[in-house]
């Protein structure tokens, strides 16, 4: 499989205005920030209460939490538009369901 193939296809098939390269930043971004999202929440015990869900329940409250934090992490760097699209596009939700996400933020996994 060549990868540089395979990202021009993606490239082509989405009508992205960017260079495989950057592709490739953007991908790294997001799995460093999954790998600081996933340290958060064992850092923070949500692991358990997420297992006790059922599946569909914890898929949702894991986005919320995922937006709660990607937000509060990058807020100062990043103007809310930004954001939206930043989350859209990582957890592959539209902007209004991040916008949702981000006015329900109080999610049932901090109520302990």
């Amino acid at each position: 499989m060549d990868i540089l193939k395979s990202s021009e296809d993606y490239i082509k098939a989405y009508g992205l205005d960017i260079s495989p390269e950057e592709l490739f930043i953007q991908f790294e971004f997001i799995i460093e920030c999954h790998k600081d999202f996933n340290m958060y929440l064992k850092d923070n015990g949500l692991n358990e209460i997420l297992e006790k869900m059922k599946r569909s329940k914890r898929l949702l409250e894991k986005r919320k939490l995922f937006t709660n934090w990607y937000i509060q992490k990058y807020q100062n760097n990043k103007m809310l538009k930004e954001l939206h699209l930043d989350l859209s596009e990582i957890v592959f939700a539209s902007e209004r369901t991040v916008r949702e996400d981000i006015i329900s933020l109080e999610t049932t996994a901090y109520q302990r």
